[in-house]
């Protein structure tokens, strides 16, 4: 192996036991990044194949729990048929003992799709994660607080 070849491969390796050594607060920081540029492919490479998604608060007729990447993925790009999510401010990243769980408080910002209202909702979630990858997401938001309302063809959550 050529020293270029080498060094490369070891670069590679450090870098991904760099990502596998992250604790839930610089996973999500990455999260927070992807969303800023739109970079879809790195949220998805951020989370586990046996990732959940739970949001206690869902209102009747709502998953209260997502399985799986793939479904996840299929979830998200439901909601990204409804509503764009346009920003995320006054982030907080609480820090746990655990250095794989982190509490996150944010307010979302966004447009629903079907008739270009602007919406803002409150969230807190809790994320796990296991060897740089996000293992659990507990969603947290009030769904009698909702702009996104059943005249949009959408309940609450989106």
């Amino acid at each position: 192996m050529s020293d270029l070849q080498n060094s490369q491969s070891k670069a590679s390796q450090t870098l991904s036991a760099r990502h596998d050594s992250m604790g839930a607060a610089e996973v999500f920081e990455q999260v927070l990044k992807a969303f800023q540029t739109g970079n879809q492919k790195t949220l998805i490479d951020l989370m586990a194949g046996d990732a959940v998604m739970e949001f206690p608060f869902a209102p009747l007729g709502r998953p209260r729990r997502v399985e799986g990447k793939n479904n996840i993925i299929k979830y998200n790009q439901a909601i990204l048929g409804i509503a764009t999510v346009t920003g995320l401010t006054d982030v907080e990243i609480h820090r746990m003992i655990d250095p794989d769980c982190v509490v996150i408080e944010m307010t979302g910002h966004g447009i629903v799709l079907a008739t270009g209202d602007a919406y803002e909702r409150r969230y807190i979630d809790v994320c796990r994660t296991k060897n740089g990858h996000i293992k659990l997401i507990r969603d947290y938001w009030n769904p009698q607080d909702s702009q996104i309302s059943k005249d949009n063809g959408v309940t609450q959550r989106d």
